[in-house]
């Protein structure tokens, strides 16, 4: 895994930690506020339609239980 992918679920888990841990927040909110900053920032290099686009392809290949099977392989 890449050392970014590994900075970034470091940040999350960190910021959800601490959601978790402060009574005056909650984990959705703090998972609103981290999706709300990072599209933020990506917009200063990406257009509205690449960051759709962008969001659309994570959004179709989030993790599933189900197994693909390949036929010939």
């Amino acid at each position: 895994m890449a050392g970014e992918f590994k900075i970034a679920q470091q940040a999350i888990r960190d910021a959800m930690e601490t959601a978790a841990a402060e009574n005056s927040m909650s984990q959705d909110a703090m998972g609103r506020a981290l999706l709300a900053e990072l599209l933020q920032a990506l917009s200063k290099q990406s257009s509205s339609a690449e960051l759709k686009d962008m969001v659309d392809y994570q959004l179709e290949n989030l993790s599933t239980d189900s197994f693909v099977i390949t036929r010939g392989c």
